[in-house]
């Protein structure tokens, strides 16, 4: 078998083998979320309902006049501060997790503390921190 015969055989193995996992990886969902930051967001993002609390609604209408852009981008771009985030643990007993959460949108600071629930993560209380 001389080298163009070889090289055929390889590419007609290498081209079924693309082929194969294609098809079988084809329509998976699949995330890299190695870091603890993008484990909470990743979560919380995907919750199937976002809403914000009657407490936070003001600040939110102010800060950016109730664009959904701005959740959004809480929880694709924002930042946990883990030594304030509130766990549910089975000694704490707390009924939801609760995470500040720091985002920088339109050259503005803002914390948000977002509440993970069962089916929701809801927006708590919303600052914007001084420049």
């Amino acid at each position: 078998m001389n080298f163009w015969q070889r090289f055929s055989w390889y590419a007609v193995g290498l081209g079924l083998g693309t082929l194969l996992v294609i098809f079988l990886f084809s329509g998976r969902d699949f995330q890299c979320t190695y870091l603890p930051n993008n484990r909470v967001l990743v979560d919380l993002h995907d919750q199937p309902v976002r809403s914000v609390a009657p407490e936070a609604q003001d600040r939110w209408q102010q800060a950016c006049a109730g664009d959904s852009a701005f959740l959004e981008a809480f929880l694709m771009r924002g930042e946990i501060d883990f030594s304030e985030a509130q766990v549910t643990t089975r000694e704490e007993g707390l009924k939801h997790s609760s995470y500040p959460i720091t985002l920088e949108w339109q050259d503005q600071s803002y914390q948000g503390w977002w509440e993970r629930r069962t089916d929701s993560a809801v927006l708590m209380r919303l600052e914007r921190l001084a420049p």
